[in-house]
This record gives structure tokens, sequence and C-alpha cells, in this order.
């Protein structure tokens, strides 16, 4: 599967909750090499790419190639994005009192273990 490194930034900023013009500005090119670059799969400059992965705080070779490199580092970014992914519903959870929630985490226990069982 061809990785675009254009899509993984965007993924990546997506993650990060931070938009186009904050990586644009923090490293320094046009916006709108983002969008051109989506258009033509193309990969950036070398050193625009290294300054893109210094600004998002990754691995240059996770924004080539969509990996982290060590599995140990991408189990790590995918607990992180799982983790964003239910960040609201944790924090729905973790706001609700004790008589309330744990029938909630019981239930997502119960339908796990049968879910697995099939």
């Amino acid at each position: 599967m061809e990785v675009n490194f254009w899509q993984v930034v965007i993924d990546e900023l997506e993650y990060q909750g931070k938009t186009r013009k904050w990586l644009a500005d923090k490293a320094n090119f046009d916006v709108s090499t983002i969008g051109s670059g989506l258009k033509r799969n193309g990969l950036p400059q070398v050193d625009l790419a290294f300054r893109i992965a210094a600004a998002l705080n990754v691995p240059i070779e996770y924004l080539v190639t969509g990996k982290s490199g060590s599995s140990k580092n991408e189990q790590k970014l995918e607990d992180l994005r799982k983790y964003h992914k239910y960040a609201k519903t944790i924090e729905s959870l973790d706001s609700l009192p004790d008589r309330e929630r744990i029938p909630i985490v019981n239930m997502i226990e119960e339908m796990k273990k049968h879910g697995t069982e099939k």
C-alpha cells in the first residue's frame, strides 16, 4: 500500500488537534503546499519534511511510511490514537457518579467477553 506523505501529515494534524495553518507557520512554508502536495501525491523537499516532522514531534520515517519504525513506538502511537478517538467518551464516563458509571463499564466488559467467545 502506497502511503501519501501529506495524508499522513493531515491525519497527524487532526490527531494532535492542530491546523494546517499552524503547521505552515511552525515549519515556515506556505499553507497551500499541503493542498498541492495532496493533489500530486508527492513528497516535499527533504529540509521541509524534516521541519514538518520536528513541528509535529514525530519521526520523519513515520511521515514517509506511515509507520513509526519500532514496534514499541508503533504500539505507543496506536494506543495514543485509540485514546484520542475515545477521549470525549472517557471524559463523559469519568464525569458520571459511580452509581451510573459502574453499570456502563460492566456492560462494556460483558459485551467484550461475549464478543470474543464467538
